[in-house]
């Protein structure tokens, strides 16, 4: 009996190891074409100039920007796949994902209490992981990970041309992850589903109006770190019971800034966004699990060995129709782009996420604005591409990594559609 149980636990131990990397080790999670329509047509440029309810996600002091009160909502749907190597075998090197399909939302409001004092509230997905890969004899191969947030927020005038505001991060994070055939009626290599909440997070920004034509402003964004779990799940076709880990999403410090050509009799705006993820904070965390036979508890150190990240992101509107009884531009044009730094480390690659290189976004964008409404639609583009090398999985410094994906070339391609609609009281 004691070596039976030995033996379970020994292929317990494999079966947690082979799914703790598709968990967790994506590129970075944030995602840098997310929010809103208006924003994103200008490359998601937004920390120094945001001034309606989607400031509960880029920068909450720009909720002092609400003259009365006002509400969004965003719809936004990524659509693309990854290019990669998810398995050892030769069917499942260098393929190509099934085309995954992420709708992504933002509702908010925001109502100003005092001439000094706004509040708002708002819900929205803040990050995400995975891909769905099939190979071989029908294996499916997937992992779906996302972070979905809920935030009140507060932001204080103490100034007209000064905003501060505070924002209450509470987050949930979902895990997804099956390996299997789903035809055979065999139970599955992997089919766990983990999830969690944590009431520990907060957004603190200001903005300043400089000049009526030139605005500034900054955002830090704290550690989200969420434990995720769940009563059962299976590994290695073998039953754990309280199946664990935890998700961090690192801490991230930002800063805009907007030039207004307007006051020069110019309908023309441009803005300048810069982010700093602390991604290194990513030090890795254990999956851990209890055998449903044998009692026997496993910890399994995940490596994520991710680097610290740069965003830079440009947008410029040019503004026609201009209605000379509102006087306001009624139609914006917006383009953009975005450069984001490299994040995962090609020795321990993951065919889930972000490949090991810099991506960059292309947006356009237009709108309608009404006056007290207002109705935006964009679009992006994100590409970028890494390599994973034999000599990078075999470099002497790498730790004992058995279950990263493999050498390979990886890609990833994705579409973004944005449409949004504002109505202010």
């Amino acid at each position: 009996m004691n070596l039976m149980m030995r033996i379970s636990t020994a292929l317990g131990v494999l079966g947690l190891v082979l799914s703790a990397p598709r968990l967790a080790r994506a590129g970075g999670y944030d995602t840098p074409m997310l929010y809103t329509a208006r924003h994103m047509g200008m490359g998601g440029t937004a920390i120094g100039y945001v001034e309606d309810p989607s400031a509960l996600f880029h920068n909450p002091a720009g909720l002092g920007k609400v003259e009365r009160a006002e509400v969004l909502a965003d719809f936004s749907l990524l659509v693309g796949g990854i290019h990669s190597s998810p398995a050892f075998i030769s069917a499942g090197r260098n393929i190509d994902s099934e085309t995954t399909v992420a709708p992504f939302f933002l509702v908010g409001g925001a109502y100003r209490v005092h001439k000094m004092l706004t509040l708002g509230v708002g819900v929205f997905p803040i990050a995400s992981a995975g891909a769905t890969y099939k190979y071989g004899s029908n294996v499916h191969d997937s992992t779906e990970l996302f972070f979905l947030e809920t935030t009140p927020a507060i932001a204080f005038n103490p100034l007209p041309n000064l905003r501060f505001g505070l924002g209450y991060r509470m987050t949930y994070v979902n895990l997804s992850r099956y390996q299997g055939n789903p035809d055979s009626g065999m139970t599955p290599v992997l089919d766990f589903k983990l999830s969690g909440w944590n009431f520990a997070g907060f957004r603190a920004g200001v903005q300043w109006s400089a000049l009526p034509w030139l605005e500034f402003g900054a955002v830090f964004r704290s550690t989200v770190n969420t434990k995720v779990t769940n009563s059962h799940g299976v590994a290695l076709q073998m039953n754990y019971n309280d199946i664990s880990t935890h998700f961090k999403l690192p801490a991230k410090l930002g800063f805009g800034t907007c030039v207004d050509f307007d006051p020069f009799r110019v309908p023309l705006s441009v803005a300048l966004d810069f982010e700093y993820g602390f991604n290194s904070q990513n030090k890795g965390d254990p999956l851990q699990g209890t055998d449903a036979v044998s009692g026997a508890f496993t910890s399994v150190a995940n490596v994520f060995e991710w680097q610290n990240s740069q965003t830079y992101r440009v947008g410029v509107e040019y503004r026609i129709l201009h209605d000379e009884v509102a006087q306001l531009y009624r139609v914006p044009l917006r383009v953009g782009y975005v450069f984001d730094s490299q994040v995962a480390n090609p020795k321990y690659p993951t065919a889930f996420g972000t490949p090991p290189g810099p991506t960059q976004v292309l947006t356009a964008g237009t709108g309608y604005n009404g006056g007290k409404w207002q109705a935006n639609i964009a679009y992006a583009y994100r590409f970028g591409h890494g390599t994973v090398t034999d000599a990078d999985l075999n470099a002497p410094d790498r730790k004992n990594c058995a279950f990263c994906s493999y050498a390979g070339d990886y890609k990833i391609h994705l579409h973004g559609m944005y449409v949004d609609a504002s109505y202010k009281f």
